[in-house]
């Protein structure tokens, strides 16, 4: 994660947050995947308390910090397409 020379999109909503003066206190954050470790740790000092994700991520560890720091994860399964 450290060679990235981008941010990812928590990241990035939190910094914006941030630079906008948007209090992230007690937010919700909307995630495709579940946050990676770095962004897990962003997350928790953000003082979000809830993040909704759709996709997994292979690393729970990110998934352990955000429940014990009380803050509610929720995965949304994707909608399966029937066809006609």
């Amino acid at each position: 994660y450290e060679l990235c020379r981008g941010v990812h999109a928590e990241q990035n909503a939190i910094i914006n947050a941030a630079y906008y003066g948007v209090s992230t206190h007690d937010a919700v954050m909307y995630c495709t995947n579940q946050p990676c470790v770095i962004c897990a740790r962003m997350i928790i000092n953000a003082g979000i308390k809830r993040v909704v994700h759709q996709g997994d991520f292979e690393d729970n560890l990110s998934l352990q910090f955000m429940q014990e720091a009380g803050i509610e994860v929720v995965e949304v399964k994707k909608p399966e397409c029937k066809r006609s």
